[in-house]
């Protein structure tokens, strides 16, 4: 089980948010003390992705990067990135905004565009 602060780096979000979020519905979670408690499945359910199988459920557990993050990581601009998302970079609907698993920026990245990047975050310490 994550807590609020678990969720909201994950999501790129804020815990604020997350609480919101969940207080209004679009996040199921259950409430511990003064604090929620969410499963992997419904963090997953609120990106507005195919929920990921059994096998491959720890690359989906990474932090999600922005828009900004993956551009920042590849040292290309966000215009270079909203193109690639145009050409069918996986990404996640996370409440309305774009937000992209590193493993699949990887994948697509070395697959359609011949890049290799070693790794993928979101540069926190």
């Amino acid at each position: 089980m994550l807590t609020t602060a678990d969720v909201a780096h994950h999501l790129a979000l804020t815990s604020t948010t997350v609480r919101r979020k969940i207080r209004d519905g679009e996040i199921l979670a259950t409430r511990v003390r003064r604090d929620y408690r969410v499963t992997w499945e419904n963090v997953w359910a609120c990106e507005h992705g195919p929920m990921p199988k059994r096998g491959i459920q720890e690359r989906y557990k990474a932090p999600l990067l922005t828009k900004k993050h993956l551009a920042s990581a590849t040292a290309y601009n966000l215009r270079t990135i909203e193109r690639w998302i145009e050409e069918g970079l996986p990404t996640r609907n996370v409440f309305g905004s774009v937000r992209i698993n590193p493993f699949d920026a990887q994948d697509w990245l070395r697959n359609m565009k011949g890049f290799v990047i070693e790794t993928l975050d979101r540069g926190e310490a």
